[in-house]
C-alpha cells in the first residue's frame, strides 16, 4: 500500500513538473523591462521617450526633427535617431517589423545624403526631404559626425544584418578632412570657396569623438590634448585651453559627453589606449562628484547640461565650469544668464543610469516628472524658480532611452564589431579603393590583421 502511494505521489510530481516545463517553453521571452511595479513605471518612461520619436519622424526621409515640430536635423540628431531606434527595439517598445520599416527608410536617406564640397556629410539637413539645410554655409562638426558613427556602430552591434547598408553609406564619405594623419578629429567649414579645417582640442567632446572614430578603425591620437584645471569644491575639473573671446563659444564643462562615453563605451577607448580610457573615466567621476557635492553642501539639486529653449535664447550652455567661472550659465555670444540655469532631464537620466546613489535617487524624484505622455520628456526645470522648460528635443529623449537600456543591460551599449563586413571585403581590392582616407587606406596593415578594428 505504501509503495503504491509513493508511486502515485512520484507520478504526480513528474506530471506537474512536465506541465510547468511545457508552459515555460511556450511562454514568450520576457521583455527587458518586464517585472514588478518599478519596472512598469520605467517601461512608461521609455514609452514616453519613444513618443517624441513617433511624433517627430518625417515619413518621407525617416529623419527625426531635432526639436519638436521643427523640421531640421543635424548629423548628431541622425546618430540620436539610430540609437533611439535600437534602444526602443531592445526594450521591446517597438516590434521588429516597425524597427525594420523605420530603419529601412532612414538607410535609404543615408545612402543618398547630400554632401559638402569636401565630400563630408553636412552639419544640418532638412528633416522632411534630407536636403542640406540653407541655414548656414556648408560645414561638418567632428562631434556631430562622431555621434552618427557611434549610432551606426550601435545598430551593427545589435543587428548585424544591417551592417552592409551602413558601411556602404559610410564609404561614400571622405574622411581626409575629418581626421588628420595624427588621429585628431577636425571641424571643417566652407569659407571663400575653400574648405578650411581646424583640429578639435576641447577636452569634453574630443574624447567622445576620438572614441567614436576609433570604433571604425581610425587610430586615435596618442598626443595628450592641452587642458587647464579649475578647482571646484576641492576637486580638479579639466577644461579646454581655447579662448572663448576668440572663438565666440563657451570654453567649459558640462555633463553630456561624459555621460555618453560611460553609457555607450564604458569610458573605454577602442584600439586599446589605456591612458585615454583612464583619463575619460576619472574626468567623468569628477563631473559626477562635483555636482553631488554642490547638492550636499548648498542643498541645490544639480544636473548641468547644454539644452534648448522654445524662445530666445534658443540654446543655453549650462555648465559646471565655463569661461573662468563655476556654475556659469551662458547664452549666445557668451552672455551670462544665471536665471536660466537648469536641472537637466538628460543629465539626470545619465547620472542615474551610471551611479546608484542617494544623490541620483534625489535627482530622479524630480526628474521622473519632467514628461508629458503625449509629447515626450522635456528639457528640465529651472534651478531658481522650479518652473518647467517645456521644450522637447530628440537628444534628451534619446538619452532617456539609452539610459534605460544601459540600466537594464548593466553594461556599455556599443558592442565590439569584428572583421568580415562589407567594408573589409571591399578594401581587399586595393586597386579600387575609394581614396577617402579610410582606415585601411591609411594603414594597409589593418587589412592583414583582418578588420576595421585591427582585431
Amino acid at each position: 500500500m505504501l509503495k503504491t502511494i509513493a508511486l502515485l505521489f512520484a507520478a504526480a510530481i513528474a506530471i506537474t513538473f512536465t506541465v510547468l516545463m511545457s508552459m515555460m517553453a511556450r511562454s514568450d521571452p520576457p521583455s527587458l523591462l518586464s517585472g514588478g511595479t518599478p519596472d512598469d513605471e520605467q517601461r512608461q518612461w521609455a514609452q514616453t521617450a519613444w513618443r517624441y520619436v513617433q511624433n517627430n519622424t518625417q515619413p518621407g526621409s525617416g529623419l527625426v526633427n531635432g526639436k519638436e515640430q521643427y523640421p531640421v536635423t543635424s548629423l548628431w540628431n541622425i546618430g540620436d535617431t539610430l540609437i533611439a531606434l535600437t534602444a526602443a527595439r531592445r526594450l521591446d517598445i517597438i516590434s521588429q517589423a516597425e524597427f525594420d520599416a523605420r530603419l529601412s527608410t532612414l538607410l535609404t536617406t543615408l545612402a543618398s545624403l547630400p554632401l559638402t564640397p569636401a565630400g563630408t556629410p553636412g552639419s544640418l539637413y532638412n528633416a522632411a526631404d534630407g536636403s542640406l539645410s540653407r541655414q548656414q554655409s556648408a560645414a561638418t562638426k567632428a562631434q556631430d559626425l562622431a555621434r552618427l558613427l557611434a549610432g551606426m556602430r550601435m545598430v551593427i552591434g545589435y543587428f548585424p544584418e544591417y551592417r552592409t547598408y551602413l558601411e556602404r553609406a559610410a564609404m561614400r564619405w571622405n574622411f581626409c578632412s575629418v581626421v588628420d594623419k595624427e588621429g585628431l578629429p577636425l571641424d571643417g567649414q566652407q569659407q571663400s570657396n575653400q574648405w578650411r579645417t581646424q583640429a578639435v582640442v576641447d577636452t569634453e567632446y574630443s574624447d567622445y569623438s576620438r572614441a567614436a572614430f576609433a570604433l571604425w578603425g581610425f587610430r586615435p591620437s596618442e598626443q595628450p590634448l592641452p587642458f587647464k584645471t579649475a578647482i571646484l569644491s576641492g576637486l580638479p575639473i579639466d577644461y579646454t585651453t581655447r579662448d572663448p573671446r576668440l572663438s565666440g563659444s563657451p570654453a567649459g564643462v558640462e555633463s553630456t559627453p561624459y555621460i555618453l562615453t560611460g553609457i555607450e563605451l564604458g569610458w573605454t577607448m577602442p584600439e586599446g589606449l589605456s591612458s585615454a580610457s583612464t583619463r575619460m573615466e576619472n574626468r567623468a567621476k569628477l563631473i559626477y562628484q562635483v555636482q553631488e557635492m554642490r547638492w550636499q553642501k548648498d542643498k541645490i539639486l544639480t544636473a548641468r547640461a547644454q539644452y534648448s529653449r522654445s524662445a530666445a535664447p534658443w540654446e543655453v550652455y549650462d555648465s559646471i565650469f565655463a569661461n573662468g567661472y563655476p556654475w556659469n550659465t551662458l547664452a549666445d555670444g557668451n552672455r551670462y544668464m544665471p536665471e536660466l540655469s537648469l536641472l537637466s532631464t538628460r543629465a539626470i537620466f545619465g547620472l542615474w543610469a551610471l551611479w546608484d546613489t542617494p544623490f541620483t535617487d534625489a535627482l530622479m524624484q524630480l526628474g521622473r516628472l519632467h514628461r508629458d505622455t503625449e509629447h515626450g520628456w522635456f528639457e528640465g526645470r529651472y534651478e531658481d524658480s522650479g518652473g518647467y522648460n517645456r521644450t522637447y528635443t530628440l537628444t534628451t529623449n534619446t538619452v532617456v532611452l539609452e539610459a534605460m537600456l544601459y540600466k537594464h543591460t548593466a553594461g556599455p551599449l556599443i558592442k565590439p564589431v569584428h572583421h568580415g563586413g562589407y567594408l573589409d571585403a571591399r578594401m581587399q581590392d586595393v586597386f579600387n579603393w575609394p581614396r577617402h582616407c579610410l582606415p585601411p587606406e591609411r594603414n594597409p596593415q589593418v587589412i592583414k590583421k583582418g578588420g576595421l578594428n585591427g582585431d
